[in-house]
């Protein structure tokens, strides 16, 4: 009875799709209990880890990494999942209880907002929903600003982004090793510095106090640098 009531204050029925917190996102398709957004962050990190352990072409550059982690670590990681996946880190993760991709409550495979505004039926359609993120798109209506500084309740799993004015936007995944901050991203294709030719490029695995001593300003995640937006965490786990 208190749930009918509280759908008509709302303005929803039961059967329609309510978006409290107006996140973009339907209450059902989040994650809302701490066990399921701290296993949601162990298989989001582990998968990147291991990818990056061992490459594929499933993962071309760092919203790539972020989006294939993210769908990844929604789904039922059966035997089927683990054979077709290869080699996991730590397979004793135990699996999120809310939902599995594909099946995501009223969004489906479209998982990615991709504009502003509370959830409405139709976003799909309208295309405010999608399969697929740059890094702008993420960062602006994917992820909720947290703060600049690491110390400040930033979580394995949440996202570094940094918007250089005279090159592209980038995105990190922060987590730790042994206690340690590290950060993981792949460098997306471009230029040899030596040969000029076009390369791949390639997943990096670096310790943060690294990042926070490089030369050049522009990925030094630090609160004095213009280009480093702050530290951001999906919604879903907000």
């Amino acid at each position: 009875m208190y749930t009918l009531i509280f759908l008509f204050i709302l303005g929803a029925t039961p059967h329609q799709a309510v978006d409290a917190d107006r996140d973009g996102f339907p209450d059902a398709a989040e994650l809302k209990t701490s066990a399921d957004r701290h296993n949601f962050r162990r298989w989001f990190v582990t998968i990147a880890l291991s990818r990056h352990l061992n490459p594929q072409d499933d993962v071309r550059d760092c919203a790539g990494l972020v989006l294939y982690s993210y769908r990844e670590a929604l789904k039922s990681h059966d035997e089927d999942w683990r054979a077709q996946f290869g080699e996991l880190l730590d397979p004793s993760i135990p699996e999120i209880a809310a939902f599995h991709y594909p099946k995501v409550p009223y969004i489906g495979t479209e998982i990615f907002r991709l504009a502003d505004g509370p959830y409405e039926p139709g976003d799909r359609e309208r295309g405010k929903l999608g399969n697929f993120a740059d890094v702008p798109h993420l960062m602006n209506y994917h992820t909720v600003k947290l703060t600049r500084r690491l110390d400040d309740g930033v979580l394995a799993g949440d996202l570094l982004f940094f918007t250089p004015k005279d090159k592209s936007s980038h995105v990190m995944i922060y987590f730790e090793l042994k206690g340690e901050p590290y950060v993981l991203y792949h460098t997306g294709p471009g230029a040899d510095g030596v040969s000029g030719e076009e390369t791949p490029g390639e997943m990096r695995l670096v310790k943060f106090e690294t990042l926070m001593s490089l030369d050049e300003e522009t990925w030094r995640p630090d609160e004095a640098n213009p280009a480093f937006a702050g530290f951001y965490r999906f919604k879903i786990l907000d």
